[in-house]
């Protein structure tokens, strides 16, 4: 049988991976780049809410939700993690969920109670299992 954490309410199996938050400060440049190819998804509903023509109105707002990596899309038009992409993470204002990656390390904490089940990559080195962004990002 697994050994099983409750974080906030959430249950974590302890033997797999979870969600990976790291602070955007630690990886600003590489979430920067990776961005432009990424998908804002406050962007996406703008243009279901107001249509296609009025892309060129849309303005970025800094807390514009963004998800990078690798994604797809269902029928619903719905994204989500390609389970066989290097990584797909959301990034937030301030930081950046890592749901799903090749790229798994050992953290040291959880998150505080915003993000219940899931791991602080910027905590230090432990023995919880987290998503990771690529090792490039740190550099």
């Amino acid at each position: 049988m697994s050994n099983m954490k409750n974080h906030y309410g959430k249950w974590v199996d302890l033997e797999k991976p979870t969600t990976g938050v790291v602070s955007n400060n630690t990886i600003v440049q590489a979430i920067s780049d990776e961005m432009y190819n990424g998908i804002n998804l406050s962007y996406e509903e703008y243009l279901q809410e107001n249509g296609e023509d009025s892309a060129e109105d849309y303005e970025d707002l800094p807390s514009d939700d963004w998800l990078i990596g690798d994604w797809l899309k269902d029928e619903n038009g719905q994204y989500y993690p390609d389970p066989n992409g290097e990584y797909s993470a959301i990034v937030r204002e301030c930081e950046t969920q890592v749901v799903l990656s090749k790229y798994v390390r050992k953290v040291k904490a959880f998150c505080s109670p915003c993000f219940p089940g899931q791991a602080d990559l910027d905590s230090g080195e432990g023995g919880y299992l987290a998503y990771d962004v690529p090792p490039e990002f740190y550099d």
